[in-house]
């Protein structure tokens, strides 16, 4: 069949916007087998939430249980977790090598923030560094198996050990958050060229102040075009991994077809799918980038200064540095 892999290359610039809204399948208001199958997705991956790509899967409730019969036996291998520890290392170290990263811990203790808002605040940054990788795998391993799986498909045993996280980070949607909150959603939009906020971005919204110092540091970043060849590595990585993982899943086109899926269902699955791949690769960087920034950054911070250390600016005119 005709690949459905698109050139790599043609993402390593700023994506394009999306004006497409995608259709979502909220964890409330699921119901019946799709409930079902994200609560296993939540127990398989040890999250406490439901990302946001299988809720877009959810539009089409068959696809997304094909989807789920096909990936789970390779989400509960040893092997999975073990690359997207592989992924997220990747993107922890292209952030910290090529990029400047701020002091954001200092900055935030600066403006008072509690003990108790930090960790809450470092928890969910490490929250979605632990999970962003699972997703990008998960993402590349269903662009493959659009093509019915590696070529030489392998087993292995299930029941992985991995970390449960089971704090659910309270989110601020779009529909919910005031206008300052509002104005930073729309900007990340336009500037990472897509159609919502993602999950990351609407839990980080819970302290407003931090999200707002985080997006003002990292957007130049996204404009640099060692951003853009790191997310394409990202995606190379994820896929290379994805192609010899066990227990692969296989749902070809014509799988689909034959569970029922209309030709616009499958169209539909397949776009989610590279969309995702796309949005992912430099999800991964992005909240690297805020974990590297609680944690002290990455460069040297000018020290405060005293009104007496301070550079006189007009000597010949004292009265104008007053």
């Amino acid at each position: 069949m005709t690949s459905v892999r698109q050139d790599a290359s043609s993402d390593m610039g700023m994506p394009l916007s999306r004006k497409r809204r995608l259709p979502l399948v909220r964890e409330g208001d699921a119901s019946g087998r799709t409930l079902e199958i994200f609560q296993e997705m939540k127990a398989a991956l040890g999250v406490p939430h439901v990302n946001l790509i299988f809720q877009a899967y959810a539009a089409c409730p068959r696809f997304l249980d094909c989807m789920w019969k096909a990936m789970r036996p390779a989400v509960e291998t040893r092997e999975f977790f073990q690359d997207a520890d592989r992924l997220r290392a990747e993107a922890y170290t292209r952030t910290h090598n090529y990029f400047l990263v701020p002091d954001l811990c200092s900055t935030i203790r600066e403006i008072h923030f509690s003990t108790g808002a930090q960790h809450e605040l470092t928890d969910v940054v490490e929250l979605f560094h632990y999970n962003n990788p699972l997703l990008l795998l998960i993402t590349a391993m269903q662009l493959q198996a659009f093509e019915d799986g590696p070529p030489h498909p392998r087993s292995a045993e299930t029941g992985a050990v991995h970390p449960v996280i089971s704090e659910k980070p309270v989110q601020i949607t779009e529909e919910s958050a005031p206008a300052p909150i509002r104005k930073i959603y729309e900007d990340i939009k336009r500037t990472l060229g897509v159609s919502f906020v993602n999950t990351d971005y609407q839990a980080l919204a819970r302290w407003p102040d931090f999200l707002t110092m985080y997006w003002n540091a990292f957007k130049p970043m996204a404009f640099s075009p060692l951003y853009g060849e790191s997310r394409h590595e990202l995606r190379e990585s994820a896929l290379a991994l994805a192609s010899d993982l066990p227990n692969a899943p296989q749902l070809s086109v014509e799988r689909m077809q034959e569970a029922g899926l209309t030709d616009d269902e499958i169209s539909a699955a397949i776009h989610i799918t590279e969309e995702f791949l796309d949005i992912l690769s430099g999800l991964l960087l992005n909240v690297a980038f805020a974990k590297i920034a609680l944690e002290g950054g990455n460069r040297v911070r000018t020290p405060s200064r005293t009104p007496e250390q301070m550079p006189k600016q007009y000597p010949d005119h004292p009265e104008r540095a007053a």
